[in-house]
Parts: structure tokens; C-alpha cells; sequence
């Protein structure tokens, strides 16, 4: 066993709880839905991730974009549209197979009381915002852009969203056309991380002032 297998081993047999796949859904090309049983309550907030044991030697952190109170379903949406050990492990797994996990983690980016909230992030951040989709008032407006090299659904478990590619001008005018009040709408922008540096410098040049950035990898 190597060091990596035995410090995996180590911090799962300290801290390490046991979920149950019920269900492993495509969205499209790239993006799945993965349903989990949890074995016991989750104090669930808005940004929170598990990080699931994908192979005996790497852990992967995913949030939980939904959960269920009632049946301790935890809903993650992941994106498996590249080569990795995440990504294999999730196209392999059937109903009723264990996913070893730790947490919940994370959960600093909440929802706040402003009129609106507007979220940025490419396929990796889909799981994030759709946390706070879910936990926003539902009186809040809400609205979604998704930055990627390939489209995704126009509407991923009930939250509507519009795709970019990116250019800084279709971002400004996508901003114009929501007329967002400038002293009351709170932007979160998560993934890939020089995306977030770079969209978080352009909000700043427009002068919004409310901003919170979630960089995930690179």
C-alpha cells in the first residue's frame, strides 16, 4: 500500500461515512446527476461539498446541489466531460453501489437579502449555484450565465440558464439587459479559476461592489 492509499485509508476510517447511489442521471454530454442516500441528517447550507473517496489514492470535492430533509437525499451535479479520476469513477457507478465520503465542508457563499443575485460559473459550478438557487427566497430574482467552450441545458433542475462563451461583451450586454438595481444585487462567481479572476475584475470595472468569487481549479 502506498503513502497516498494509506492516508486515504487513514482519514476515511477516522472520518469517513458510507452513502448509497439511487441514481445516476446525464443531463447531457457532460454534466450527470448524482442522487445519494446519506446515511444520517445533513445540516444543509449553500455552498457545502462532500468529498467522495473516487479512487484509494484521490478524493474529489462536490456540492451538494440539492437536498431532500425528509428522505436525506443528496443531489450532486457534476461535471464528467473531461478526462480524470472523478470523472471515470462517476460513469461507473449503478444504483445501490457505496460512495465513501467526508462532510459536509465549505458553505461560506450564502445567499444574501438582496433583491437579486446574479450567478456566473462555468459546468464545474453548476452544483454551487444551484445550491443557492435552491436556498434564495423565492421572491429574490435570479439569474444564471454559464461560461463554457460548449452549451449546456437551458434549464438544469428547474433554474433557468443562459450560455456565453465568454466574451467580455456578451457578459456587459447579458448585464444590461437584466437592469439590475446597483445598490441591491449580490454576483457569485465560481470555477475555473482565472474566468473567476478575470469576470470578477470585469464586475468590478463596471462598478458592482458585491461580489463573491469561488475559484475551483486550473
Amino acid at each position: 500500500m502506498s503513502l497516498k492509499e494509506k492516508a486515504t485509508a487513514f482519514l476515511m476510517g477516522r472520518l469517513g461515512k458510507t452513502a448509497h447511489v439511487r441514481q445516476v442521471t446525464a443531463l447531457d454530454h457532460r454534466l450527470l446527476q448524482l442522487e445519494l442516500q446519506l446515511p444520517e441528517p445533513l445540516a444543509w447550507r449553500s455552498c457545502q461539498h462532500l468529498k467522495c473517496q473516487v479512487s484509494s489514492t484521490a478524493l474529489r470535492d462536490y456540492t451538494v446541489a440539492h437536498y431532500n430533509e425528509n428522505n436525506r437525499i443528496a443531489t450532486l451535479i457534476i461535471d464528467a466531460g473531461h478526462v480524470g479520476q472523478g470523472s471515470e469513477w462517476l460513469r461507473k457507478l449503478n444504483p445501490g453501489d457505496p460512495v465513501m465520503y467526508v462532510g459536509p465542508g465549505g458553505g461560506l457563499h450564502q445567499p444574501t437579502a438582496a433583491s437579486k443575485l446574479v450567478c456566473i460559473g462555468d459546468a464545474s459550478a453548476i452544483g454551487h449555484i444551484l445550491s443557492l438557487y435552491h436556498r434564495r427566497n423565492p421572491e429574490q430574482g435570479f439569474h444564471t450565465l454559464a461560461i463554457d467552450e460548449d452549451p449546456l441545458p437551458a434549464a438544469i433542475m428547474d433554474m433557468p440558464v443562459q450560455f456565453s462563451d465568454g466574451q467580455e461583451k456578451d457578459v456587459i450586454n447579458w448585464l444590461d439587459q437584466l437592469q439590475l438595481p446597483s445598490n441591491d444585487t449580490t454576483f457569485y462567481v465560481a470555477g475555473y479559476i482565472p474566468m473567476v479572476v478575470q469576470t470578477r475584475k470585469l464586475l468590478k470595472q463596471l462598478g458592482w461592489k458585491q461580489v463573491k468569487a469561488a475559484g475551483f481549479w486550473e
